[in-house]
C-alpha cells in the first residue's frame, strides 16, 4: 500500500473551490449532533482542518489514485504538532479529531488501514485514508485541479534536521529568517509558471508502476504536479551543512524523464555544473577546473556508465565519515570498473592525492551548503528577469531559448563564489517536438474541448492566471 503523511499546508485561491469548501463546512455543521456550540477559535480550527484534509486528500488522488494518506490521531502527537514549528494550529487535538470523524461520517473520506503499533518502531503505521468518489466529484465540479492547489507561503520553508534526520525547532535565527524571505521570492516565481511532463496519461501510469514504492520522498512517490514549490533542508543541526532545495515534483523526477519537462507548455533545456563538488575542491585548492573533473579516473573515453560510478563513488567518499565503512553504491559493477568495490574506493582516493584529507571527512554536506547557495543565486537572477528556473540540486531547467543566459549566470555565480570559472553541461529537452506533415492535420474539436494529459492540467493554470499570452515566455534578444 503506497502512502504518505498528511500535509496540512495546502490551500486554494480559486473562488469556486473556496466557496465549495465553505459550503462543505456548513453542511457538516448542520448535520452534527453536539450538546453545545464550539467556541469561536475551536470552530475556526475545526473548519480549517476540514479544508486542509479535503485538499490534501484530493491532491493525493490527483498524483496517484492508489495513494493513501496517513493521519495520526494520538492526542499527544496532535498536541505536539499543534505547537510544533513545522506543524499547524489545525492539529488542536479535539477539533482535528472531530474534523476527521465528521468527514468519515459524512462519507467524504474513508479509512483504508488501521493504526498499528510496533514496539520496535519499524512496522508501526498511522491510520490511512482516501477521498471518496463523492468528495472527488464535488471538488472537481468546483474547479479543483492541481493548478488550483497552492502551498501556504510561510509553511516550513526552511528545515533544520539533526543527525538522526529528525526536524529540529530553531526559533528566531537571523540567517533562517533571511533565507526564508529569499525562498518565498523563489517560490512565488515557481508558482507563476506551470511545469509538467509531455507524456500521455497512459505513459504516466506506466511510469508510476515502474517507480513503485522504492522512494519515500513525498513528492517523489507520484507525479504530484501541485507540488511546485521548494524548501531547503539543513543537516546535523548545523546551518553550514546541507541547504539543498527539495519538495517540488521535478526534484525527484527520474533523470530519464527530465527531458520531457515543459514550462508553460514549451520545451526546456537542462544545464548542470560538471562534477560540481569535485570542481569546488579544485577551486578551493587554487587549481583550474578541468572540463571533466572525473576524467583522471576514467579508463575508457566517453563511457557514461563508468563516469557515473566514478562520480557516485567520489561523492560517497566525501559524504562518509570513514572510507572503510562506505557501503557499496547502488548498481555498482566490477565489470565496468575492473575493481572490487573495496579496491575501487582506494583507486579513487589514490587518483586525487591533493584531496585526500576530504575523503571520509563528511565534507560533502558542507559542499552542499555551497552548491545550494549557488542554486539560490541562479534562481533569484531568473526571478528578477521574470522567467522560470527549476532547481534540480546541481542543475537547472529553463525554457530552451534561455540556454545561453542560464549558462552565463551559472558560470558567473560559480566564479563569484570560488574565483574561477566552473564548467557546465547541457541536455536539450525533447518535450516539444513538432513534426511536419503534408497535408496539414485538421484540429480535432473533441480534443480542443476536452484536453487530456498535460494539456488538461495546463488549461486550469491558464484559466487561473488569465490568458496564455499574459505569461508567454519570449527569450530576450541578445
Amino acid at each position: 500500500m503506497k502512502s504518505r503523511p498528511f500535509d496540512p499546508h495546502w490551500t486554494t485561491e480559486l473562488p469556486s473551490l473556496a466557496a465549495y469548501l465553505d459550503d462543505l463546512c456548513r453542511t457538516i455543521g448542520e448535520t452534527e449532533t453536539r450538546g453545545r456550540k464550539r467556541k469561536e477559535a475551536a470552530q475556526a480550527n475545526f473548519e480549517a482542518a476540514i479544508k486542509a484534509i479535503v485538499l490534501d486528500m484530493f491532491r493525493a488522488h490527483l498524483s496517484d489514485p492508489s495513494l493513501h494518506v496517513g493521519i495520526g490521531l494520538h492526542q499527544n502527537t496532535l498536541q505536539h504538532l499543534s505547537k510544533f514549528q513545522y506543524g499547524s494550529p489545525i492539529f488542536t487535538p479535539t477539533s482535528f479529531e472531530q474534523a476527521v470523524k465528521a468527514l468519515l461520517t459524512g462519507g467524504f473520506i474513508e479509512q483504508t488501514a488501521n493504526f498499528r503499533h510496533d514496539r520496535s518502531g519499524k512496522h508501526s503505521r498511522t491510520r490511512r485514508y482516501q477521498a471518496t468518489p463523492s468528495l472527488l466529484c464535488g471538488v472537481r465540479d468546483a474547479g479543483g485541479s492541481a493548478a488550483a492547489l497552492i502551498r501556504h507561503r510561510g509553511a516550513d520553508g526552511i528545515r533544520l534536521k539533526d543527525a538522526d534526520k529528525n526536524l529540529v525547532e530553531y526559533g528566531d535565527v537571523p540567517f533562517a529568517k533571511a533565507a526564508g524571505e529569499r525562498l518565498r521570492v523563489i517560490n512565488d516565481m515557481l508558482q507563476c509558471h506551470w511545469a509538467d511532463l509531455a507524456l500521455t496519461d497512459e505513459q504516466l501510469t506506466t511510469e508510476l508502476r515502474s517507480i513503485g514504492e522504492m522512494r519515500d520522498d513525498e513528492a517523489a512517490q507520484s507525479f504530484d504536479f501541485a507540488a511546485r514549490t521548494v524548501y531547503r533542508v539543513f543537516n546535523n543541526s548545523d546551518w553550514e551543512q546541507g541547504g539543498r532545495f527539495y519538495g517540488a515534483w521535478w526534484t525527484s523526477c527520474p533523470r530519464r524523464l527530465r527531458p520531457y519537462i515543459l514550462i508553460n507548455s514549451k520545451r526546456t533545456v537542462e544545464v548542470d555544473y560538471s562534477g560540481l563538488h569535485a570542481a569546488m575542491l579544485y577551486a578551493l585548492d587554487g587549481q583550474a577546473v578541468p572540463d571533466d573533473p572525473y576524467e583522471r579516473c576514467l579508463t575508457k573515453a566517453d563511457d557514461k556508465a563508468e563516469r557515473k560510478l566514478v562520480k557516485q563513488t567520489f561523492n560517497a567518499l566525501l559524504n562518509a565519515d570513514t572510507i572503510d565503512r562506505i557501503g557499496e553504491i547502488d548498481d555498482y559493477s566490477a565489470e565496468i570498473t575492473g575493481h572490487s568495490w573495496k579496491d575501487f574506493k582506494r583507486y579513487i582516493v589514490g587518483k586525487y592525492p591533493e584531496f585526500r584529507q576530504y575523503f571520509g571527512s563528511g565534507v560533502g554536506l558542507r559542499l552542499q551548503r555551497k552548491d545550494s547557495d549557488l542554486a539560490e543565486t541562479v534562481m533569484l537572477r531568473f526571478e528578477a528577469m521574470g522567467y522560470a528556473c527549476l532547481p534540480v540540486h546541481d542543475s537547472f531547467i529553463v525554457h530552451h531559448g534561455l540556454q545561453d543566459e542560464l549558462d552565463q549566470i551559472m558560470r558567473e555565480a560559480f566564479e563569484a563564489e570560488f574565483g574561477v570559472s566552473g564548467k557546465v553541461g547541457v541536455d536539450i529537452g525533447i518535450g516539444e517536438v513538432v513534426e511536419k506533415s503534408d497535408p496539414p492535420i485538421e484540429p480535432n474539436p473533441d480534443q480542443l474541448l476536452n484536453p487530456v494529459g498535460y494539456e488538461a492540467r495546463l488549461q486550469p493554470f491558464w484559466d487561473k492566471r488569465g490568458t496564455a499570452e499574459d505569461t508567454d515566455i519570449t527569450p530576450p534578444l541578445v
